[in-house]
């Protein structure tokens, strides 16, 4: 297809997306988050869109090919374990946080400002990586289909997305999450329908057996459990649900959107894991209404994921960091996603980005929630989190074979380059260890 009829697909679909958004009122509440108003239908398509990034056709098949069955399937489930946690724990903080609208003020009411702002930084950290991801992934998708820049593609999405957001905040990203929601939901069905079309099942089945569906091996198994922990641990760090789970109306909305919301992930996860790096495309007939559909898909599923991060980053800026809503705070926010997608054209592994980010939130999730209940100081968040870190590097520097392994010190993979299962355990339970000794010492 011509290069400039995809070019014009993309503009025609932000163009509406944009206009969609004119609309829109927003008072200086409804800039950060919608207070106590959203029901679960709402919240449900919102968490969908926001989760449903254009990485379920990136990393999760990256993992897929080296993988195998185990980690194909762990991916699946990593998809919606992030909501079990939000169905534990987000009734009970919004409760406790009512003019809430971040994980961070909550974290702030519990130990104090530092730790806030420590949990706010491993949260632009994560979401900063997230930037990086969907903006390779643009670049991975896009030129496979078409010989169209992913970077300028990125360009213009970031610019739309940016454009409404600065205006009317989250009012806008969670009204275009409802649009996109049920945009992607119907691509999907289509884009399916058609790979099933031009694909009999028992090919089908033989493309997954050969990419590893029903292989499972013993290393495949430990990755596997390393991804759920670290997709659980890092997405509570998405401060886009927590943005949502705070606009919701009641406890029970909240809960059921996260049900919904977490088998709509792994269904999506799932779907992308069959197929090995980016072959579920090549599987597809690319004649001109399968580009179009797929176009159309990618720059849905990316704008979706796209303007949840930029306005949770803006928010935990504003919010957490600089405590005010300033002009600063959009052009930190700018400079961040400027900085992701001039890293983005560097990238090679999808999965390897987010690997690095969800190290950090590891060893930061549980203390972050152990006091749920009671109030302690900055310092049982700090000492956990650094003492976790130090204690991860430490061992891949002792242990680790830097000569073999593709990670290296820093990015927490093992010989096959897939997530370290050890790497993982030892960030999650040393910072457990540490902070249940430090709550008996820090008075």
């Amino acid at each position: 297809m011509n290069t400039n009829i995809v070019y014009l697909i993309v503009v025609v679909i932000l163009t509406w997306i944009y206009f969609q958004t004119r609309s829109l009122k927003s008072n200086e509440d409804e800039y950060f988050v919608l207070n106590k108003s959203e029901g679960v239908l709402g919240l449900s398509l919102s968490f969908y869109a926001s989760g449903m990034g254009l990485w379920i056709l990136t990393s999760p098949a990256e993992v897929a090919w080296y993988g195998l069955g185990y980690d194909i399937y762990g991916y699946a489930i990593s998809a919606a374990t992030p909501f079990i946690l939000i169905y534990i724990f987000g009734p009970r903080i919004a409760d406790l946080l009512p003019k809430g609208a971040t994980l961070a003020q909550f974290v702030e009411t519990k130990y104090g400002s530092v730790a806030q702002k420590l949990v706010s930084m491993v949260a632009v950290i994560y979401m900063g990586a997230f930037l990086i991801a969907e903006f390779a992934s643009i670049g991975f998708v896009f030129e496979s289909i078409s010989s169209v820049r992913g970077v300028l593609i990125s360009l213009l999405i970031a610019m739309t997305t940016l454009a409404y957001l600065f205006r009317n905040g989250f009012k806008a990203s969670y009204f275009t999450d409802k649009l996109q929601s049920y945009g992607i939901i119907l691509l999907l069905i289509i884009v399916f329908t058609v790979w099933f079309s031009q694909n009999s099942i028992s090919e089908l089945f033989t493309f997954a057996k050969a990419g590893g569906l029903s292989s499972f091996e013993t290393f495949s198994l430990k990755s596997a459990l390393a991804v759920i922990i670290a997709v659980t641990a890092a997405e509570v760090f998405s401060m886009g649900y927590w943005q949502r789970t705070f606009s919701a109306e009641n406890s029970k909305a909240i809960k059921k959107a996260s049900i919904f919301s977490g088998i709509g992930g792994a269904v999506g996860a799932g779907k992308g894991l069959e197929s090995p790096a980016l072959s579920f495309i090549d599987q597809l007939d690319l004649n001109n209404l399968t580009v179009v559909l797929l176009v159309s898909l990618a720059t849905l599923l990316v704008t979706s994921s796209i303007d949840t991060l930029e306005n949770a980053i803006a928010s935990t800026i504003s919010l957490d960091i600089l405590k005010k809503k300033s002009e600063e705070a959009k052009l930190i926010t700018l400079l961040i996603v400027c900085t992701a997608l001039v890293i983005s054209i560097e990238v090679k592994s999808i999965f390897n980005v987010f690997l690095v980010a969800d190290l950090f939130a590891t060893s930061l999730v549980f203390p972050a929630f152990y006091r749920i209940n009671k109030t302690s100081k900055d310092l049982l968040l700090i000492i956990p989190f650094v003492g976790s870190v130090v204690s991860v590097y430490i061992y891949r520097f002792l242990y680790i074979d830097l000569q073999a392994n593709p990670g290296g010190v820093f990015v927490p993979t093992d010989l096959y380059g897939l997530a370290d299962l050890n790497t993982f355990a030892i960030a999650l339970f040393s910072s457990m260890v540490i902070t249940l000794v430090a709550d008996k010492t820090i008075k």
